[in-house]
């Protein structure tokens, strides 16, 4: 009888690299389609947070019979650092029942600080509460998904003082941060503000709405507060609030839910800048100088703006509850006119 040997023939070396080439052409293709339906659902999230939002204002609205106020501060400055002008609970907590987050808006209401116990939205909470030997206002830490874009990278929570390259913690430190803040407008006659801003006059001139080559000329009036009828403009004509995911070298500026300690920035933006605040995309946070040097828009680090991480502009609500992707090429012109709810200027095309 005779032997025979089987030969298993295998893959030489060079079919196995060409099996290996065309994988990684095939995964070069199909890694940009995956990143762009990955983003594609991540925008459809961060619309339907937006969207979520405006509801949830309409809401509140046809309770109060009001839109909540941009921040719960004083009426009138203080002249030493106790100021509460810039201190107090911002207009997210006032729609936190709407968005099915009811528990810890009772949480905010008995919140045992002294004074504040039962009212929460009186001037100073965030001062008091230090007082009283809280770091935290009750609920203040907790982390709500519907305020966070998934496409944007900050932290959740503020961080502590390394993170922003100081040595002590601000007195912020693990309050839940947010990506979306509601519109000042231009020269403040937007929806939202903080009361001593309301109650002040004030005129503004250097944009040309006409279009004439000449400035005009804008004056805005004391008001207490804002209802639908008191959006001459329209609803859906009219911002309500948008993505603002971004912070200076302000720790204050920092973006929050709750409200603000020191800086209205952490919960308000204004549409006086433009779109993004030219950087646009994805960023490195906290930003590098030359990042900063580009927020230089009016002389200062500009802490105003709305900012998003989708590509080319960002999500806004209106006030009618539509939600509008702006592109960060959109006329400043036609930006601040979106802001102004009493303009009384046609926006046909946005």
């Amino acid at each position: 009888m005779r032997m025979h040997e089987s030969r298993v023939r295998g893959f030489t070396l060079v079919e196995l690299l060409v099996v290996i080439a065309i994988i990684g052409i095939l995964v070069a293709l199909l890694l940009p389609a995956i990143q762009a339906a990955r983003e594609a659902a991540r925008r459809s999230q961060c619309a339907n947070n937006v969207k979520q939002m405006t509801l949830a204002l309409l809401n509140s609205h046809d309770t109060s019979k009001e839109f909540p106020r941009g921040a719960y501060t004083a009426a009138t400055p203080e002249p030493n650092w106790k100021s509460n002008e810039e201190d107090g609970l911002g207009w997210a907590t006032r729609i936190l029942p709407y968005i099915e987050e009811q528990p810890l808006y009772d949480r905010l209401v008995r919140n045992g600080i002294p004074g504040y116990d039962g009212n929460p939205w009186k001037p100073g909470i965030f001062k008091a509460a230090i007082a009283a030997g809280k770091p935290l206002i009750p609920g203040g830490d907790t982390v709500i998904k519907g305020f966070h874009c998934p496409s944007a990278d900050i932290p959740e929570t503020v961080p502590g003082g390394g993170y922003f390259g100081v040595s002590s913690d601000p007195v912020t430190t693990g309050y839940g941060s947010s990506h979306y803040k509601a519109s000042r407008g231009y020269c403040d006659r937007g929806m939202f503000l903080r009361k001593s801003e309301s109650l002040k006059s004030q005129t503004l001139e250097d944009m040309d709405f006409d279009g004439d080559g000449a400035l005009d000329k804008i004056d805005k009036e004391p008001f207490t507060r804002v209802r639908i009828q008191d959006v001459l403009d329209g609803t859906s004509k009219t911002i309500a609030v948008g993505e603002a995911a971004y912070f200076t070298d302000k720790v204050a500026s920092f973006p929050l839910w709750i409200g603000t300690i020191a800086e209205d920035g952490a919960v308000l933006f204004k549409t006086h800048e433009p779109i993004n605040c030219n950087l646009s995309g994805a960023r490195s946070f906290p930003l590098t100088g030359a990042d900063k040097d580009r927020l230089n828009l009016l002389g200062n680090y500009a802490d105003d703006c709305a900012f998003s991480w989708h590509t080319n502009g960002a999500f806004f609500g209106f006030v009618d509850g539509s939600v509008h992707f702006l592109t960060e090429d959109l006329e400043t012109r036609t930006f601040a006119l979106l802001g102004d709810r009493m303009d009384g200027r046609i926006v046909s095309e946005f």
